[in-house]
């Protein structure tokens, strides 16, 4: 019985559920009314029997069974109108579940279908709910619709880094494969030579590392790697790294007390920004590293007097790859991965990172970290 039951799809246990529900409620009805019928024949022979005037008890011996011929037709009568009644009702309670298990199957039926494209690898179908649909049902289909939206969005992001990771290494890879058929294409090459290419070989081997450095600490960002958190303080933290070379970075205004961060992770963003904003500044160039207060938060920012970035790119420039001025950061060695790594390790301590313009003329790149840490960090 479980097995038949099991190969029934929704439209089927539905009828029968209903169908169930009449003919128990159909039984319930008919036994009680049967049972009231019997109650008020022997209320009325009894009563009979009472009466003044009544026949004697041998009349009413001879006469018992005519007079209950007429309360037993009765009783039979109704009890045939009650299980004719109930069988039509039974028909229709079958028709009726059979209809509207199949109303209510069908758009689960479109949406199964629409879930196994979806799994043949189609991100491009969408679960289509009617205004008249159920309201379970149009949040299901809002909600599947959105996590197709976020599964699409994410895959196109991931095939776009890809590309532009492998268009990355293809091109110090190529330089360094040129250089050395131009190397072997001499029978007899001079130190000068060797050293030419050696020169260019070891530049471009730096910018795959540095790539492939880069690449690996997005991985782990992205896989959630936990926080090392110590409380350190702000000024004399932020200072060593200023001092630390190339020099040449200025001091501004510092905030006191401490913050709760991971130190060699928050290096790593300040180091970053510090990096980038000597490229766009130039070697005569300004840098400045500063922080202040604000609330709970302590805000860390690098500004430079270059030549600053549009309004329009200042939230693209976070993205992997991303650059405002291609052929110049990839001449000076940047990977493009720099501010998406500044941006992924501040969000993972639970704080932002912005970008605007600065009053020494470039740009000022700022972030805030909550002074007391990530509240909802995953420690190691």
């Amino acid at each position: 019985m479980r097995a038949g039951w099991s190969k029934l799809g929704l439209r089927g246990r539905l009828a029968l559920s209903i169908a169930a529900i009449v003919t128990g409620a159909f039984a319930i009805v008919f036994v009680a009314v049967r049972a009231e019928m019997a109650h008020e024949s022997r209320v009325i022979e009894r009563e009979e029997a009472r009466g003044p005037g009544g026949p004697s008890s041998s009349e009413r011996e001879a006469g018992e069974g005519a007079a209950a011929s007429p309360i037993a037709e009765a009783q039979s009568d109704a009890e045939k109108a009650l299980v004719v009644a109930g069988g039509a009702a039974l028909a229709a309670a079958l028709l009726a579940g059979y209809l509207l298990a199949a109303r209510t199957a069908s758009p689960l039926r479109r949406f199964a279908a629409t879930a196994a494209k979806v799994d043949a690898g189609d991100l491009s179908p969408r679960l289509e709910a009617s205004p008249g649909s159920a309201t379970e049902l149009r949040v299901l289909a809002e909600a599947f619709n959105g996590m197709l939206d976020r599964l699409d969005s994410a895959f196109a992001r991931q095939r776009q880094f890809v590309s532009d990771a492998s268009h990355e290494l293809r091109s110090p890879l190529t330089a360094i494969r040129g250089q050395l058929e131009v190397l072997a294409r001499c029978e007899a090459p001079s130190a000068v030579e060797v050293r030419r290419v050696e020169a260019i070989a070891m530049t471009e081997m730096g910018r795959v590392e540095r790539l492939v450095e880069d690449l690996l600490a997005l991985a782990q960002l992205d896989e959630g790697v936990g926080l090392s958190l110590r409380r350190v303080p702000a000024g004399p933290f932020l200072r060593g790294l200023a001092e630390a070379p190339p020099d040449g970075t200025e001091l501004g205004e510092m905030a006191g007390g401490s913050i709760e961060v991971d130190p060699d992770l928050i290096a790593q963003v300040v180091r970053n920004l510090l990096a980038n904003a000597r490229r766009h500044a130039g070697p005569n160039g300004r840098v400045v590293l500063s922080s202040e207060g604000n609330g709970n938060d302590l805000v860390i920012s690098v500004e430079d007097n270059g030549p600053g970035i549009p309004a329009a790119e200042r939230e693209r420039v976070f993205d992997r790859f991303h650059r405002s001025e291609p052929a110049r950061d990839r001449a000076s060695g940047g990977s493009g991965l720099g501010l998406a790594i500044a941006r992924s390790i501040v969000e993972l301590h639970g704080g932002r990172i912005w970008i605007e313009g600065s009053p020494i003329g470039g740009a000022r790149v700022s972030f805030a970290l909550p002074r007391g840490g990530n509240r909802e960090r995953s420690l190691t």
